[in-house]
């Protein structure tokens, strides 16, 4: 199992407290997040935070952990995920420049002051976190700003960034410049055999490591062969049907029953609808662009009425 750091350990006992959690259930915590440290990182799991928890709670449920201890172990990882927004948000103030004179400063809810206490949506990238090898962190740093100048998406950006940090912890902190192609193998071998992940996984974890090596060590990839590939999903994904979509519609609220019908009647990915505009809906014509991955647009299908109402 994962140990903590010493430092680590001491931050994170002083934020219990802080947080007024019994000092009985203390080592209950610590034990629960070395667990879900141990989890992340035997499953190479490359989820949100919030996805994370519930798959590690999911995990626990199974090991027929109970109700209570369930909520202390989500409550416990909570605390340390508060405990790193914190400490991101310390480091950044830390690295403002200087304030400005007290006769010329901003008012303290004025927008110029709350954009300086903003935190980077990239801070999650897996890149702009500090490792113990100064050489990966220069790597991953070149491969970010590769992805930048490419204008790929922040989200491409974090799962890039966090797989080549598995990737890094895979090789425990192998130099950079002695990276082959047989190390490459050794870890694609491991998710398909170890970890038993997807055909989707895998592949993602080779186009990321494949951009890391191109772009971040400036380096051929070279050709890959005898890697056993995890099995295409055979999965065929449940439909409902008209009646079924219309009783889960009468039961939510505005504005999530505009969601739901939007995501039913004009088959959009969640992304696609969240991104949507005005500009977006043709109300004359009935039809409504999406602009989907990879910058493809497209216009869905004619609205029937019962969507369009």
């Amino acid at each position: 199992m994962i140990l903590i750091p010493k430092a680590v350990f001491t931050q994170y006992i002083d934020f219990l407290k802080k947080n007024n959690v019994n000092v009985g259930y203390h080592s209950e915590y610590v034990k629960w997040l070395r667990y879900f440290l141990d989890f992340c990182a035997k499953y190479v799991i490359t989820h949100h935070k919030s996805e994370r928890v519930q798959l590690f709670i999911g995990k626990l449920r199974e090991k027929n952990q109970s109700d209570d201890q369930c909520k202390r172990a989500a409550h416990a990882v909570s605390l340390y995920f508060a405990m790193q927004r914190q400490e991101a948000m310390l480091q950044a103030a830390a690295e403002e420049p200087d304030r400005q004179p007290a006769e010329t400063a901003q008012p303290a809810c004025s927008p110029q002051s709350l954009e300086h206490q903003r935190i980077s949506q990239y801070i999650e990238a897996g890149y702009q976190e500090k490792s113990d090898s100064p050489e990966w962190d220069a790597v991953l740093t070149t491969m970010a700003a590769e992805i930048k100048v490419r204008h790929y998406s922040r989200k491409t950006l974090k799962t890039y960034g966090k797989w080549s940090r598995c990737f890094q912890r895979f090789l425990k902190n192998k130099p950079p410049e002695e990276l082959s192609i047989d190390d490459v193998k050794a870890y694609l071998t491991f998710l398909a055999v170890k970890c038993n992940v997807a055909a989707s996984t895998q592949n993602q974890a080779f186009n990321s490591l494949l951009f890391l090596f191109r772009n971040g060590l400036k380096r051929e990839f070279g050709e890959l062969r005898g890697v056993p590939r995890a099995k295409k999903s055979l999965y065929i994904p449940v439909v409902l049907s008209r009646d079924e979509i219309d009783a889960i519609i009468v039961n939510l609220t505005y504005p999530y029953n505009l969601v739901v019908k939007l995501l039913f009647g004009c088959g959009l990915r969640q992304f696609e609808c969240l991104q949507l505009r005005v500009r977006d809906f043709n109300f004359d014509a009935g039809n409504l662009t999406i602009h989907g991955k990879g910058k493809k647009d497209r216009t869905v299908p004619r609205l029937t009425r019962s969507f369009r109402n």
